[in-house]
């Protein structure tokens, strides 16, 4: 009777084992992936988050690629999505105008500011390292040097 509970004590021990091993793999995989999904830009133009990402109680990215049109709210409609409760739906809108990024504020409640000024409808031209605030975020705008 002891080698029969023995035997089976050992098989339960073992597959936990592997459960638990097969566990750590599986996150070690998936933080591979996100990291690579998460460092891949596509030579454009991006911000950057300057908040720290765990001091804000909502999901955001380190960083988000940035095109003609993109825009950023809250809502299902914007192209960056936000769960930011202060923004807007469609809070700020970025366009390209004569091979020159800008950003306009969308009417939106808060406001949306480029290094401490507050922006209107109006577009604001853009340049590497100026910060962008809205809502509860402040990202810093990134556009790569052609060599």
């Amino acid at each position: 009777m002891f080698e029969v509970l023995s035997t089976i004590v050992k098989y339960i021990f073992i597959t936990i084992i592997y459960f638990f091993m097969f566990s750590i793999i599986r996150l070690i995989y998936l933080d591979i992936k996100q990291s690579r999904l998460g460092s891949v830009f596509d030579d454009g133009v991006y911000i950057k988050l300057m908040n720290k990402r765990h001091t804000v109680p909502f999901s955001v990215e380190e960083h988000y690629n940035i095109k003609d049109g993109t825009v950023i709210g809250r809502g299902a409609k914007a192209d960056i999505i936000i769960s930011d409760p202060f923004l807007s739906t469609a809070h700020a809108i970025f366009k390209k105008e004569n091979g020159m990024f800008t950003i306009a504020d969308n009417n939106s409640t808060n406001g949306t500011f480029v290094n401490g000024e507050k922006i209107t409808a109006e577009p604001c031209a853009l340049k590497t390292g100026d910060l962008i605030k809205a809502g509860q975020l402040i990202f810093i705008f990134v556009e790569p040097t052609e060599e």
